[in-house]
């Protein structure tokens, strides 16, 4: 369905909201069908992020971090969950989106970020971008190579999406698909707006003053977050916890689902692992 300006999709009743928010280049479909067991217990919300999969917009230009906030409010509205409390849960991109938006929501009362790419500066971010691979160094950078083929994917994207499958064999076809579904303007907005911009302390302070409990799960193969940055996010503050995936890389959430789900609603995870074993 559509709330507001974001594609969403949503499952289950209850007073309370769980919203799981995609990483860069994603869309809701990375949380898969497992992710279905967490409406068992609250409303479940999955967006595809302002210019991305089914809420792609070719006419717009503004993807900032506060357009991307503002979508998100808009989005709550639409689906009369102002008042809910909220659980935010975010991968990559929307780890670091989680940050920001629970920040600003009262609501608030839980948050679970995978993979956060949590740079305090470009320079970093560039560093650990030019690790991760050659489409990586290519795309994620802001250079004219990287805007031109960007603007030939959008012109030829049916080819794109079947490239993106035979680039990716590793992802399921759907995935790899919609990794196409974005222009340059949201992917820069994404990129330069949300992964490189450096404000999500001060959001984890509001966070840490409002004391709402904020978990860090990494990969232990990921190239994406700053070794041992969760750790010492633990250390410094008493709302933070930091668990490491010892078989991960940066697919966490589509690799280890039920691991993220348990991090994300141990309850709900524990009636789902009790019934699997009286099957």
């Amino acid at each position: 369905m559509r709330a507001g300006p974001l594609a969403v999709r949503t499952l289950g009743e209850g007073d309370d909201a769980v919203v799981l928010l995609h990483g860069l280049t994603g869309s809701g479909d990375g949380f898969g069908g497992g992710f279905g067991v967490l409406a068992s217990a609250s409303q479940l919300v999955i967006p595809d992020l302002l210019g991305f999969g089914a809420s792609m917009d070719v006419d717009r230009t503004d993807f900032s971090l506060e357009a991307h906030l503002s979508a998100l409010d808009e989005m709550l509205a639409a689906l009369d969950l102002d008042d809910a409390p909220l659980t935010v849960v975010g991968h990559s991109m929307g780890a670091v989106l989680a940050l920001h938006w629970a920040s600003s929501r009262s609501t608030t009362r839980r948050v679970v970020a995978f993979c956060g790419p949590l740079y305090t500066s470009h320079e970093e971010a560039a560093r650990h971008i030019r690790r991760m691979g050659l489409l990586e160094r290519l795309f994620a950078l802001e250079r004219p190579l990287a805007e031109r083929t960007c603007a030939l994917m959008c012109e030829y994207r049916s080819l794109a999406q079947w490239m993106a499958v035979a680039i990716s064999p590793e992802w399921p076809v759907r995935l790899a698909r919609q990794g196409v579904l974005h222009t340059w303007p949201s992917y820069l907005g994404g990129m330069n707006g949300i992964m490189q911009r450096a404000g999500w302390l001060q959001a984890l302070e509001v966070l840490e003053s409002a004391q709402v409990p904020v978990i860090f799960a990494d990969g232990a193969y990921d190239l994406v977050p700053v070794p041992e940055r969760s750790l010492r996010l633990a250390e410094r503050f008493r709302c933070v916890e930091a668990i490491q995936h010892p078989a991960a890389g940066h697919d966490l959430p589509v690799a280890y689902p039920d691991w993220c789900i348990r991090l994300i609603d141990p309850a709900v995870a524990s009636v789902r692992s009790a019934a699997s074993q009286n099957l």
